[in-house]
């Protein structure tokens, strides 16, 4: 049996095993959920009741 052979092989499982790792890095990644959008301004009349108080600090 040859040395070199051995090498050679061990040096091809090598490779081959840190290119499945990249590969695999790669397809296991899952791509960032966008962010949340702003909420729009609420305009017109409210639906659950609730109104605004006037300031009455700005009548004085």
């Amino acid at each position: 049996m040859e040395l070199g052979s051995v090498r050679n092989k061990v040096i091809l499982a090598a490779v081959l095993a840190v290119a499945g790792g990249v590969i695999a890095f790669f397809v296991s990644k899952r791509p960032q959920p966008e962010a949340p959008a702003a909420e729009p301004p609420r305009l017109g009349y409210s639906r659950n009741g609730s109104a605004p108080t006037p300031d009455l600090s700005l009548s004085r």
